[in-house]
């Protein structure tokens, strides 16, 4: 079944070699599974795998944490776990869904 919901994670390898770590990890090629894996195989969904998106590029790793952060927070349909939002600080909701 197709699923319409979706995930944000920043990296700085490339997106081609993240979904391709995504999709190994579903075929159980590790034994900890992200949550992706876990969405995939709990609720037997699929992922849009040809149409993956970069909504952001940035060299520092603190700065993409941060933009990770922004992204899932003005999202309203992802799998991400609450806690990849826990570093970014209340006072920013507002701003971010104005």
């Amino acid at each position: 079944m197709d699923c319409n919901a979706s995930y944000i994670g920043q990296t700085k390898r490339s997106l081609d070699t993240r979904v391709s770590e995504h999709r190994r990890n579903i075929n159980g090629s590790s034994k900890y599974y992200s949550v992706v894996s876990d969405h995939r195989l709990s609720q037997q969904h699929d992922f849009d795998w040809t149409n993956p998106r970069v909504l952001h590029r940035e060299e520092h790793w603190r700065k993409r944490q941060v933009a990770e952060m922004f992204y899932i927070k003005l999202s309203d349909n992802t799998i991400n776990l609450q806690t990849d939002t826990e570093n970014l600080n209340v006072v920013y909701d507002n701003l971010i869904r104005s």
